[in-house]
């Protein structure tokens, strides 16, 4: 059944067309929506409150089909959602929102996220099919879009089969996009899996100060085993982090399996601590994952970030190249390419670096260098067939002398004429003379 909603309508009507369509937000979260259904408010309108949907009903966790949430006519509608949340869905699958824009009362003012996926459900329940698209989120004081698990029971519950595409997420405070769920190292499994992220933007998300952890990232994934961030772009993003055991990260993942992060933009991210402010990075016992034909630039933190922290689980088998980082760690002390570890559960090992091209210069508020390996804890780190640029005044490699990491076929070329890519012109034939040289096969992956 298809509902729709206008400011020209009446809460008493049916809904069930556009000429008698229902007024209010307070009546749609009154209905009894049934997988199938689906709910039209009128473009170019504004709805204010919270839209809920708590009273799905489904007769099992896998929902045969989704309830649709959008707009019709000509643009998207709008939900203003004041100091609340815009959209709020719990235990529930099958649940696509299109075609909407979410706006909160500001990252000041308001007490919450924007969209709020929440699975409380015991017994390593995966809720599925989970759609974004077309979606604008600002205005929200934690994260525009956020997927949390909170199972009562601390198992692996959390949702399977996400995807956002074409959205925008900007001006929130604690992220612009966002998944988490129990936090249990010690225990085999993940709450998510399967998410997709593509074609998105996650700008101006400041952080949040005195929050008492990291803040302000553009796109953050976490507990999730598969996952793809592709083509996207993530900026300007943490400069009211103030969090000195952490900061954010333009794009990001920790303690997670199986991500493929590739084709996107991270840039000009901040931090107001000493801590971050990196355009990517794998952090925290994450595994067997992929960063590759991604452009890093002018951030105040490294251009690719792994970290290693105290608790987290291993941390093996990942693989980063094909890679750009132009004028990474313009504040504090980073490299283009950055390693930090504890050496909890073996620190990182097993990981290649190869034919990334890492483009250096000297920083009034910084010390950046190419490549910083000096971390202990780190173990069969391996840089093959790299291009290190810098301005002949920034440090090519602090760490050099780290046995837990082997430099073979790089070239290191102290010339200060810097390019400017478009993420368009990241292509694979853009590192063909790279990728043509000998290096050793990628490191084998531990299932």
């Amino acid at each position: 059944m298809d509902y729709y909603v206008s400011l020209l309508g009446n809460d008493s009507n049916t809904g069930s067309s556009e000429t008698r369509p229902w007024r209010s937000i307070d009546r749609v979260n009154a209905a009894q929506l049934l997988p199938g259904d689906s709910v039209w408010f009128r473009a170019a309108q504004t709805f204010v409150g919270t839209l809920y949907l708590t009273s799905v009903k489904q007769n099992s966790r896998h929902t045969p089909s989704a309830v649709t949430i959008g707009s019709y006519g000509s643009g998207s509608a709008t939900i203003d959602a004041g100091f609340g949340a815009g959209f709020i869905a719990k235990n529930r699958g099958g649940v696509h929102l299109v075609n909407l824009n979410f706006v909160g009362a500001g990252a000041l003012k308001n007490t919450t996220s924007g969209i709020l996926f929440i699975n409380t459900l015991p017994g390593s329940a995966k809720l599925e099919d989970i759609r974004m698209h077309r979606v604008g989120v600002s205005g929200f004081k934690y994260a525009g879009i956020s997927l949390v698990a909170q199972p009562t029971d601390m198992s692996w519950s959390g949702f399977r089969d996400v995807k956002i595409t074409n959205t925008t997420s900007h001006d929130n405070g604690d992220a612009g996009i966002s998944c988490i769920g129990a936090w249990n190292p010690a225990q085999k499994g993940y709450a998510h899996a399967d998410f997709y992220i593509g074609n998105c933007s996650a700008y101006r998300n400041a952080g949040i100060p005195g929050k008492g952890s990291h803040s302000g990232s553009g796109i953050v994934l976490a507990q999730v085993d598969g996952a793809i961030i592709e083509h996207c772009r993530a900026y300007e993003n943490g400069n009211l982090n103030d969090h000195e055991g952490g900061g954010p990260v333009g794009i990001w993942a920790w303690d997670a399996n199986r991500v493929m992060i590739q084709f996107n933009e991270s840039h000009h991210n901040r931090t107001g601590s000493s801590k971050d402010g990196a355009g990517f990075d794998l952090d925290g016992g994450v595994t067997n994952s992929v960063v590759q034909y991604n452009y890093s630039h002018n951030n105040d933190g490294a251009g690719y970030l792994l970290a290693q922290f105290e608790g987290a689980r291993p941390f093996y088998g990942n693989v980063l190249r094909y890679n750009l980082s132009v004028n990474d760690g313009r504040r504090n002390r980073y490299g283009g390419i950055h390693l930090w570890s504890t050496g909890a559960n073996g620190g990182i090992t097993d990981t290649a670096f190869y034919a990334n091209r890492i483009y250096t210069a000297q920083s009034a508020e910084g010390n950046p260098a190419a490549v910083d390996c000096m971390s202990e804890g780190i173990r069969n780190i391996r840089f093959y067939n790299n291009c290190f640029q810098t301005d002949g005044k920034a440090v090519f490699v602090r760490g050099e002398t780290n046995q837990g990491a082997m430099f073979k076929g790089n070239t290191f070329d102290a010339d200060c004429r810097f390019p400017k890519f478009p993420i368009g012109d990241m292509s694979p034939s853009y590192f063909t003379e790279a990728a043509q040289k000998k290096y050793p096969k990628t490191l084998q992956q531990r299932p």
